[in-house]
């Protein structure tokens, strides 16, 4: 799928404020559809979180789903499955 877009003067100014070493406009825009994706997501965790402690749910005290073997892998509690810990990226 392709996507035309005009920019309006404002739009590229912000384009080239935002602009990396070596990044298109394409690149822009999608590093800006990413992370509204993950705003969204956020906003939809903070109403999660709202409605959980509103509803006096607490998890705390619940024995985790998931623990760390000997290799770093993270394993399902009481079964043989693992897979590999991703590293956080910033």
């Amino acid at each position: 799928m392709s996507v035309g877009f005009r920019p309006t003067e404002a739009d590229a100014e912000i384009l080239n404020a935002y602009k990396r070493a070596g990044e298109t406009n394409s690149d822009v825009l999608r590093r800006g559809l990413r992370a509204l994706q993950r705003q969204e997501w956020e906003e939809q965790a903070r109403e999660d979180m709202a409605r959980i402690a509103a509803d006096g749910e607490d998890l705390s005290g619940e024995p985790d789903a998931w623990e760390y073997d000997d290799q770093g892998r993270i394993r399902v509690s009481g079964t043989d499955v693992t897979v590999n810990a991703r590293e956080v990226r910033r």
